[in-house]
């Protein structure tokens, strides 16, 4: 699971190359092996440098560094503190992996009220991934009543926005109706605007 979690966090920005790029890239840059060769030790110190300047991703990438334990040693503490201080200051990459990590019990003690809460905080910024997994705690009453209307609000949001996961899932919501009325025809755009995304 902590793997999974570090790889959809650093999936999350598009990668750039690493000449000219910012610290955190350059970080993401040697952690991949995208255009140097793969280093966890300069990895480490980029998004060291580029965290002591203010960057918030780069406070969230050390956070899930230390979860997962790469390149440094393990320490599920220190990650979450690393976490909560960039989600302390509205960063919403950092809200929804915190507030993901409330909802899996990972490095902090399972509450999934509060993992809603800093995933709702999260999409309330437009951040595509929060209102992805927004939609999905209405669709199953994780941390909230199960409401169809509103998740269908957060997959189509986010849908609209280029968001692959939830494009997929307004086909199936319109196909079949949940949280909005069935319209074949709009299950078919959807179709295929996935399809066109795929060229």
């Amino acid at each position: 699971m902590k793997t999974v979690l570090l790889m959809i966090f650093l999936s999350t920005v598009t990668a750039s190359t690493y000449a000219g790029s910012s610290l955190y890239d350059r970080g993401k840059a040697y952690f991949y092996g995208d255009g140097v060769e793969q280093n966890y030790a300069k990895a480490l110190l980029a998004f060291e440098h580029a965290a002591k300047s203010g960057d918030l991703d780069a406070v969230t990438a050390l956070g899930v560094l230390y979860i997962k334990g790469d390149g440094v040693e393990q320490d599920d503490l220190k990650g979450v503190n690393y976490i909560i201080k960039a989600a302390k200051k509205s960063h919403p990459k950092a809200q929804y992996f915190l507030g993901a990590m409330y909802c899996m019990g990972i490095g902090v003690k399972q509450d999934l009220n509060q993992g809603f809460h800093l995933i709702q905080l999260a999409a309330n910024q437009n951040y595509l991934d929060a209102k992805y997994s927004l939609g999905e705690l209405y669709e199953n009453g994780i941390g909230t009543p199960i409401n169809l209307s509103r998740a269908y609000d957060q997959y189509i949001a986010a849908a609209r926005k280029g968001h692959r996961l939830s494009q997929e899932r307004v086909v199936v919501l319109y196909k079949e109706g949940i949280g909005t009325e069935k319209d074949l025809s709009k299950s078919d755009y959807w179709v295929k605007r996935l399809n066109e995304g795929d060229k």
